[in-house]
């Protein structure tokens, strides 16, 4: 069997054991599921009442469905789960550094990205759960009600969007193991994204001259095009312009991401600093 051959084989056994030392260890919190699904309910009753305030059929609603509640809680659930992606690795990589451990990692026979996915997995399947309970508990207590769910479009939306904010994931952690601290990746993205990405209230409420910069976030056509598909009862084609912005935005992201992490180990490794923070 060839290198490239043996770890391919190798890899789900690495990422399973990374997952079992994050289960086993999540297992000590017991209280954090508990008090997850209480902020969960509390949030959705949030949002459930403010909903009372808006008209049914207001337009700027239109194109999702109409329904507040349900654009709110599709915009907080889904982008509570981008945040994780966008702030995982750079989580791993700083919790390594306190800790002491990155070196160790860093120079183990498995490939950086399997350390790096591998270290985030538990906390990434955790939060996608997270989405789905909030999903469940807006339909189960408070009568959310979902369009005609248009399929593909919820996957071809996710995977793009997933890749995407991996993307700004790895740029935050790149910068992380260089500087040490202060993420403005993360920070700039995110709260720019809560403001102007059409979070909790539709972006053409927003003036014309900062609109434009809405079209700059992926956030804004992840959402629109999760909505659509979730909400709206859409075909296909009509969140096509969705996933060409998403595919557009992955084609900047990734090699670039990819490259600034290579250059990010290669400059903490001959500064020494890896094991730094």
């Amino acid at each position: 069997m060839s290198g490239g051959s043996r770890t391919t084989a190798l890899l789900p056994g690495r990422l399973s054991a990374f997952l079992r030392r994050d289960f086993r260890e999540a297992l000590t919190y017991k209280f954090s599921f508990l008090s997850s699904f209480v902020g969960i309910l509390l949030s959705s009753a949030t949002f459930y009442f403010v909903a009372k305030l808006v008209p049914p059929g207001t337009p700027s609603l239109g194109p999702f469905g109409g329904d507040y509640f349900s654009f709110a809680v599709v915009g907080v659930a889904f982008s509570s789960l981008l945040g994780m992606f966008q702030e995982g690795l750079s989580a791993v990589i700083r919790s390594a550094q306190v800790s002491g451990t990155l070196e160790a990692l860093l120079v183990t026979p498995t490939s950086i990205p399997t350390v790096l996915f591998g270290s985030s997995l538990y906390s990434l399947l955790l939060q996608v759960f997270r989405t789905l309970l909030h999903l469940g508990v807006a339909l189960a207590f408070f009568g959310m009600t979902l369009g005609r769910v248009n399929g593909p479009g919820v996957l071809f939306v996710g995977v793009l969007t997933v890749l995407c904010f991996l993307g700004v994931g790895v740029l935050s952690a790149s910068f992380i193991l260089v500087y040490k601290t202060g993420n403005p990746f993360g920070w700039i993205l995110g709260t720019v994204s809560g403001l102007l990405g059409g979070v909790v209230f539709p972006v053409a409420l927003l003036p014309p001259w900062i609109r434009w910069v809405s079209s700059l976030l992926p956030v804004t056509y992840a959402l629109d095009g999760m909505r659509k598909s979730l909400l709206a009862s859409v075909g296909f084609a009509e969140i096509l312009p969705d996933i060409a912005a998403l595919a557009v935005f992955n084609i900047i992201l990734l090699p670039a991401s990819l490259l600034a992490f290579r250059l990010a180990v290669r400059k903490a490794k001959k500064d020494g600093t890896l094991s730094h923070f």
